[in-house]
């Protein structure tokens, strides 16, 4: 995500020391956040991860010619993948795809690494397990993880968790919660992340001015919320996170190849990224959310719910500690950008994105090396959402 202000990095390089946490997410030399070749288009990771399958039901996706208007938009994306570190863009109007381009190495068969932009699959995946009655927005992180009762996380419903809002403290300033130690078991596999969710300092709460914040209070972006989410849906479901990911988002969105999604050995799904597809299935993704939320149902109610404003990203854009370009979170999705206005995004590290225009069908996504540029990003978003 964003860089946070200098006192807010101070604040936490400060905890760090102090509790062995550190920076776990590369960063560019302008000090901001990036990805690298090698986390960005890594085609294969460790044995235990799950390997995602096609859908039953492929989604066809149609080409169709750019109109005049489109074609001046896509010259100005063709200009930024010529000189910005993007590695891949696409333009698209509903299931039209308009305009698509990779930058070497990544092409086609790349996987992907979206990064936070899972948090948004994260999200809709809670939404098909509200919308099947396994769990609902008032469910506490506690009643479906034992090991959180009577600590300040299990108080967190799942409504607090999808805005970010659970009350407990940020611990690294690139929004990640493990230390360096924790860090190195989780690249062997031999980290447990129930075991993280459930340990301190992640479940206690953060302390504001005058007394530690509960619930629902404080919006703080951080990936305790989604990981603890990822657990809960898991075990209302009786399903593995993996395969409710499998069941519920990659068949129904109509995903045409494999792909790969980051857990541990016990299958608890890094929920809070985790998702790494080819571009043309992120564009599926892309598509299925943008028709879901157009359905009058419970799970198009959700989508709807989960692209508009939930809570405050703080006062002023200079009181933002994550998501300098956005005035307030959704649900795991960032709404109300300052620049491309009645937009939602799924965002993730170094530059990745995905742009939903809310009153048409437009949709942007983009890859990247690096987060630096994501504001001529998020113009070309604008000018491409006000076509007719």
């Amino acid at each position: 995500m964003h860089t946070l202000t200098a006192t807010a990095i101070a604040v936490l390089s400060a905890f760090s020391v102090q509790f062995g946490y550190a920076q776990n997410n590369p960063v560019a030399g302008n000090g901001g956040a990036s990805a690298p070749d090698d986390w960005l288009l890594t085609p294969k990771g460790p044995k235990w991860w799950y390997q995602t399958i096609p859908s039953p039901q492929p989604k066809a996706l149609n080409v169709r010619s750019a109109k005049a208007a489109e074609q001046t938009v896509i010259n100005e994306a063709r200009t930024l993948m010529a000189n910005r570190p993007a590695k891949a863009f696409a333009l698209l109007d509903g299931d039209n795809v308009l305009h698509t381009e990779f930058k070497a190495p990544a092409d086609a068969n790349s996987l992907f690494f979206g990064f936070s932009m899972g948090k948004t699959v994260t999200a809709m995946a809670v939404g098909r397990a509200i919308c099947a009655g396994k769990l609902s927005l008032q469910t506490k992180a506690s009643e479906l993880i034992p090991k959180l009762q009577g600590k300040a996380l299990g108080e967190a419903t799942v409504h607090d968790l999808l805005r970010m809002s659970s009350g407990t403290a940020q611990i690294n300033a690139d929004s990640t919660i493990w230390n360096k130690e924790q860090v190195q078991d989780w690249r062997v596999g031999l980290l447990n992340l129930e075991d993280l969710v459930s340990s301190d300092p992640v479940t206690q709460a953060a302390r504001g001015v005058f007394s530690t914040y509960k619930p629902g209070e404080v919006f703080a972006y951080k990936s305790t919320d989604p990981l603890t989410l990822g657990i809960m849906v898991s075990r209302a479901t009786n399903t593995p996170w993996n395969q409710w990911i499998q069941e519920q988002v990659l068949n129904p969105m109509g995903a045409a190849h494999a792909g790969l999604y980051v857990q541990d050995r016990a299958q608890n799904g890094l929920a809070d990224s985790g998702m790494r597809l080819r571009l043309e299935d992120w564009m599926r993704f892309a598509v299925w959310v943008k028709e879901s939320s157009k359905q009058q149902d419970c799970f198009g109610d959700f989508v709807r719910t989960a692209m508009s404003k939930q809570i405050a990203n703080g006062t002023t854009p200079a009181t933002r500690k994550n998501g300098k370009l956005f005035a307030s979170y959704g649900y795991l999705t960032w709404t109300d950008n300052d620049i491309a206005p009645n937009t939602a995004w799924a965002v993730g590290w170094g530059g990745q994105r995905i742009g939903w225009n809310k009153g048409n069908d437009r949709m942007v996504l983009v890859f990247s090396n690096e987060e630096a540029w994501l504001g001529d990003a998020y113009v070309l978003a604008k000018n491409w959402g006000q076509l007719q």
